[in-house]
This record gives C-alpha cells, structure tokens and sequence, in this order.
C-alpha cells in the first residue's frame, strides 16, 4: 500500500515550502519586534486577532466542504467553482460591513483601526485564495499550495524588510501584506486555470444553496475554533495595555509557528480520509495510526523542546524588552504535545462526525471564552495564556478515545509512554548543554534531534520500517510496511 508514502510525501512537499516561509518569518519578526517594540506587536496582534474572528463570514467551512466533495468527485469542480466564488463575494460584503461596526463599538485608537481594516483586505484576499487551495488539495496537488505560500510569504518578508530598513511607518509595513496576498490570489487562478479547469462562470442557485447548508456544520466548527484560538488575544486587548499584548503575542505567535507543521500534515491527510471512509475502512484505520503516530512523536518533541528552551528563544528572536514573554512561551507549550489530537479532528470532518467535531469545539469556546473573561483581567498575559490550554487538557482525552473507539482500534498506551520518556531525555540533554553554555541553536539542531532519535530507536518506538517510509518519500517504489509496525 502507499497511504503512507502519499500522506509523508504531501506532508514532505508543504513542510518544504512552510519550513523556508517560517525560517524567513522568525527573522522578519525578529527585525520587526526590535523596530516597532512590544507595543506595536500589541497593535499587530489586536488586529490580526480581531479581523481572524471575524473572517468566519469569510470562510464559513466552505474550504472543507470543497475539499470533501471534490475529492470524492472531481467532476463537480467545474460546477463549484463560480458558485464558491459567489458565496464568497456575499460573505466579503458582510464581512467588511462588520469590520467598520465593531471597531467603531469597541472604540480602538485610531491607529490600531486603521490597521485592522488593512488587515481586512488581507484575509479578504487570502479567503479567496483558498478556493484554489482546496481545489488543489481535493486533487492532492499540495505543492502549488506550498508553493503560492511559500512565496507569498517571501515576497511579504522581503519588502518588509526593506521597509523597515527604510525606517517606513507601521501602515506602509502592514500595506505590504495586502500587495503580496494579491500577488497569490492571482498566480492562484492562474494555476487553477492552466493545471486544473477552467470555470464556467454561470452561478446556479441550486448548487449554492446545497452549498451553503453543507458548510453550516463546518461553519459552527470553524465558529467556535477561531474563537477559541483568538479570544485570548481579544480579551486581552479590552484591558491591558498595547505593550502587554505585545508580549502575549510575541509568545503565542512562536508557538503558532510551530503549529503549522501539524496543520500541513493534516492539509495531506484529509483528503485521504475522505477517500478511504468511501473505500477503504481497512486503510482508513491504517491512515489514521499512522497520522497518530507521527503526531505524537512530534508533539512530544516541540512541547518539552520549547518549554526547556523558552528563555533563550524569546532572547534570541526578540531582544530586550520582551522577558515577560518567556513565561507566557513556558505556558503555552502543552498546547504542543497534543498536537496529536489534530488527527482526530481530521478523521471525523472527513467521515460524517462534524456533529461530535462541533459539540467538542463548542466546549471548547465555552471553555475559553468563560476562562477569558475571568482569568485575563485579574492575571493578564499568565490568565490568557491558562485560558488557551486548559480546554484542550480537558478535551482532547475523551474526544482521542472517541476516535479509537469508533475505527475499532486500541489506544497505543505504551507508544505514548514511551514518546513522552524519549522526550524526557531529549529535554534533559539539551539543559545539560545549555547550562553548558553551548550555543542556542547547537542545543536545538543537534543535540536535540540525536538524543531524540536514539532515544525513539532505543525504546523501541521507531525502528527499519519508519526509515523506510520516510525514505521512501523520495522515489516511486511500491510502499511495502505490514501494518503492525506502523501501528503500536
């Protein structure tokens, strides 16, 4: 079988194409925290996370629904395509009308106003783009994705860079965004039209109202995981100052980073879920192991790496000014371990469960929006960064349990135990040598990967057949793993 050679390779090409834009973007946040100081990251994060809650009009689940139906049929693309970019031009209008209401209501300076709607035209943009990008997932076509982004990004870094080097102001910095997202949705459309179809550009109102209440599940979803993932950053906004925010920010923003790599993963592997719950429950289960497996392995790695190394970081890529920022890294960093949830999420979007997927993420909101405006007023950055933890410590045990129940497979006990003991020693090796006083990124890039690796492969957690998957990412022979060494 090649499930797993096709879910590491597509993960392999985003990884590719995100691990260059996030090398770039730690050195753009790096030059830009020391130029604009952590009240100007207030005023960045206050409007990202502003705009990022309202921007649910913008998406409304229609992503995943495209992603889902296409990726079943793919005679349906040419059908879809202008009644999604109709939809989406309605939500656009919606949205830019609440974006002007609600900074208006909640009274922002005038500045942080005007970058929030600059940002308006960014996420407009963006949202438009992922019409394309869904249309190349559902063909599990990831490199064109990775690639508009990677050199989106790039483009938005550069010239911000040499904006800041040109001592511009903070509006001339953030416009830059909205060029770059410009230049993607363009080459997008250009690539949807050579590579994939051309649309027809006739809008049925029968397909867009079958649309638009298929989203609705995935809407709510989507609702209450945004909410969940900004609040943090809002209600923080509503009572501390700029500078405070700015630390706040500075530390979640190096632990969404991160959370990208689980993210790409999952941009593989939904699509084939989708297509094994359909014709393959055997392979639908081996998928899912696996995705659980590596997720793991990942997390585990991240969350110990980043909380023993938290000082340091926050040091070396932002500079004097932010220490606060360091407890608040320390604090988030679970976040990191159970990256290994993201799977479960995946696998019931894809199979029919958006209904569980939503009652979780409900709780979830509820979870953070009540611990939000309890914690964060009384104990401002440490408050809000409980608030983001919490619900996914409470939830992501029951819903893991769900998952394995409803595929029919065990919980892996003892890979966890194991991947949390290697994980330990890695941690312990890169204090040693930081204490040590070896260099930063010694201890990260060396020290941890090998002590991490031997301790996988003394422990008996990887072994020839994870070399050989991974390997195997790069030619076109035929993937040969019985499934008992992937699944432990």
């Amino acid at each position: 079988m090649r499930t797993g050679l096709t879910v590491l390779k597509n993960t392999g090409v985003l990884l590719l194409g995100r691990g260059i834009a996030i090398a770039l973007g730690v050195v753009y946040i790096a030059a830009l925290s020391r130029y604009v100081q952590a009240s100007g990251m207030g005023i960045i994060a206050t409007a990202t996370s502003f705009v990022a809650m309202l921007s649910l009009l913008l998406n409304f689940g229609l992503n995943d629904v495209t992603i889902r139906d296409i990726s079943a049929d793919r005679s349906r693309v040419s059908a879809y395509l202008p009644n999604l970019f109709f939809l989406r031009g309605v939500f656009v209008g919606i949205f830019f009308v609440l974006v002007l209401l609600f900074s208006w209501l909640i009274d922002y300076p005038p500045t942080t106003i005007t970058v929030i709607l600059i940002y308006g035209f960014v996420f407009i943009l963006d949202e438009l783009t992922l019409i394309c990008f869904s249309v190349f997932s559902a063909y599990e076509k990831m490199e064109y994705s990775a690639a508009l982004q990677t050199g989106r990004d790039i483009l938005n870094m550069l010239l911000s860079m040499a904006a800041i080097a040109l001592h511009a102001s903070l509006f001339v910095i953030v416009s830059i965004s909205v060029f770059a997202s410009f230049v993607k949705l363009i080459l997008g459309l250009v690539i949807l039209k050579w590579k994939f179809v051309l649309p027809k550009f006739r809008i049925d109102l029968a397909i867009t109202r079958s649309l638009f209440l298929s989203t609705l599940p995935f809407a709510a979803m989507l609702f209450v995981s945004v909410v969940a993932k900004e609040v943090d950053v809002f209600v923080l906004s509503l009572f501390r100052p700029e500078e405070e925010v700015g630390w706040y920010s500075s530390a979640a923003l190096l632990v969404n980073y991160l959370l990208l790599v689980p993210g790409i993963f999952l941009q593989a592997i939904f699509p084939v879920f989708s297509k094994f719950h359909a014709t393959s429950p055997d392979e639908l289960k081996r998928v899912y192991s696996i995705s659980f497996k590596y997720l793991l392995l990942l997390g585990c790695a991240l969350s110990f790496g980043t909380f023993i190394t938290a000082g340091q970081v926050i040091d070396l890529v932002f500079g004097a000014g932010f220490e606060q920022a360091a407890t608040v890294l320390m604090i988030l960093s679970p976040l990191l371990f159970w990256i290994f949830g993201y799977a479960n999420g995946s696998y019931l979007n894809a199979t029919g469960g958006q209904g569980i997927s939503t009652r979780f993420a409900v709780i979830s909101v509820i979870l953070t929006v009540g611990l939000s405006l309890t914690l964060t007023p009384r104990f401002g950055l440490v408050g809000a960064a409980l608030t983001r933890i919490i619900p996914g410590a409470i939830l992501f045990i029951p819903l893991t349990l769900i998952c394995h129940k409803r595929l029919s497979i065990l919980i892996p006990y003892m890979l966890i135990l194991k991947s949390i003991l290697a994980a330990s020693i890695m941690a312990g090796c890169v204090l040693w040598a930081l204490c040590s006083e070896w260099h930063l990124l010694l201890a990260v890039f060396v020290v941890s990967p090998l002590t991490y690796g031997l301790a996988l492969f003394a422990l008996g957690v990887v072994g020839r057949p994870d070399v050989d998957l991974f390997f195997q990412m790069f030619n076109r022979k035929k993937l040969k793993v019985p499934n008992e060494h992937l699944i432990r």
